[in-house]
């Protein structure tokens, strides 16, 4: 129902504009330089927030998606912000070359952003050790404010950019529309795997500056048709901003919206049959909350260890880390606040809590790399007696996958940090664990980790809350 309104929603401005241009009569001038002044301020102002919303709820500036979207916001917000501040009648009497040329600057600027964004290149700048992404991000807003205060000081400086020749408008119109439909693609493609309400906002807001884009070049001059851009604009971030507002109020934390954002082009990697994202997405699963993050990798390790010992072949071996890494995938978008609760959660968060397994199945059936482990990240919280959830299946009837990552899941669990509870110590987590034997986990399962840890396989490190190393 969200995916089908937002696309009546985004298909209701071409059916304007088209109505608007081929219809005589319906196409007619209207409006005043003071209403321009007004409705550019509020769609650069709304632009400008959705920007700050983005920096304020981002872990780090580094996070080079986030700062490319960030950047394509206020790139908007800026330029755009010239075009109204340069509308005859408030600061300058004459309509001068900047208050022309800055609607097509600034959706090009975001539309270029915004496909930064969602593109490959930022692995680089992630791995450097140069600070590239503070220096992008600096770099880039130093030279819009540039453009700002020269537009300002010298309104008439971009004269002899060419967007009065019908040509050079068309090309750059296409140029811009390409750019943001791309990104608003790429975006969907995110929504259709993990369906965040917050990837799908930025997609609408993408299409209707594209739409917006279409207006402002084909629209006749303070007709209807042109006006269709600005209302475009102010659409465009109203439903960002309504977007991540319901976000927010559901999660109960501004981080949930950049994780959204952080964790797109992992997933579409995924898609396209690269699992060498592999670790970004795992750690976006649990950026929720540093007390339990590399738990996936300790759980992988762990889940290894056993399947080894039960003769697992290399390719079930790799099938088996993979699930253990992925096994939480359908935490991504649980309110963070249930994630981290220190004290007892509610029968309603824990019915929250309960849903990620099958979350996790449907995430996973829609990626390639990922969807022979469905049925395993589906099981991974089954009971050996039948108590467990999603399904409630017993014994040898949950797959042997979920019921070693059952065992690697809880061991960790126990004896690491956790908001709710201090770490346990190795011994009190051994005897747990044979508490639980054959109720809640697989004996065999246990036993074999115990093994493990008898035999110096599994080694603790210093602190109990810390993962185990595997030996050689």
């Amino acid at each position: 129902m969200t995916v089908r309104l937002a696309f009546i929603a985004l298909a209701a401005p071409p059916v304007l504009f088209a109505l608007l241009l081929a219809v005589p009569g319906l196409d007619e001038e209207w409006g005043t330089a003071s209403f321009h002044f007004y409705v550019v301020s509020a769609a650069s102002l709304l632009a400008a927030g959705a920007c700050g919303v983005l920096v304020l709820s981002a872990r780090s500036i580094r996070e080079t998606r986030i700062l490319f979207l960030a950047l394509s916001f206020f790139a908007l917000s800026m330029i755009f912000a010239v075009h109204g501040l340069t509308t005859p009648g408030f600061i300058f009497d004459e309509p001068y070359a900047a208050v022309e040329r800055s609607p097509y600057l600034s959706t090009l600027a975001a539309g270029f952003f915004a496909t930064l964004s969602v593109i490959s290149i930022p692995h680089f700048m992630e791995r450097t050790r140069l600070r590239l992404p503070d220096l992008t991000f600096a770099v880039s807003a130093g030279v819009i404010c540039v453009y700002v205060l020269a537009s300002l000081a010298f309104p008439n400086w971009l004269e002899g950019f060419p967007t009065r020749r019908e040509w050079f408008r068309d090309v750059l119109s296409a140029l811009t529309i390409s750019l943001l439909c791309f990104a608003g693609w790429r975006y969907f493609q995110s929504y259709l795997f993990a369906r965040l309400p917050r990837q799908l906002a930025v997609m609408v807001g993408l299409i209707f500056l594209a739409e917006a884009q279409v207006s402002l070049n084909f629209g006749e001059l303070w007709y209807y048709s042109w006006w269709l851009y600005h209302g475009l604009f102010l659409a465009a971030f109203i439903s960002v901003l309504t977007g991540w507002t319901w976000e927010l109020v559901r999660a109960g934390d501004a981080r949930a919206i950049a994780e959204a954002i952080a964790m797109r082009d992992a997933l579409s990697q995924f898609n396209r049959g690269r699992p060498a994202d592999l670790v970004t997405l795992a750690n976006q699963i649990e950026n929720h909350d540093l007390e339990t993050f590399r738990h996936v990798d300790r759980v992988a390790a762990f889940a290894y260890a056993i399947g080894r010992e039960l003769n697992f072949g290399a390719a079930r071996l790799r099938d088996l880390v993979l699930a253990a890494q992925m096994h939480d995938i359908g935490k991504i978008g649980l309110p963070p606040y249930i994630l981290t609760k220190p004290g007892k959660l509610t029968d309603e968060e824990f019915d929250q809590i309960k849903l990620h397994p099958g979350k996790g199945h449907e995430i996973v059936t829609r990626v390639r790399a990922l969807k022979s482990l469905a049925h395993v990240i589906r099981h991974h919280h089954e009971r050996f007696d039948g108590g467990g959830y999603p399904d409630g299946l017993a014994g040898e009837a949950i797959p042997l996958e979920a019921r070693i990552i059952a065992v690697a899941d809880t061991f960790d669990a126990l004896t690491s940090q956790r908001p709710y509870r201090a770490a346990m110590s190795i011994a009190d987590a051994r005897a747990e664990l044979l508490h639980v034997s054959g109720t809640q986990l697989d004996p065999a399962c246990v036993q074999i980790l115990l093994k493990l840890m008898d035999a110096g396989t599994l080694k603790p490190r210093a602190a109990p809350q810390a993962a185990l190393s595997v030996a050689p």
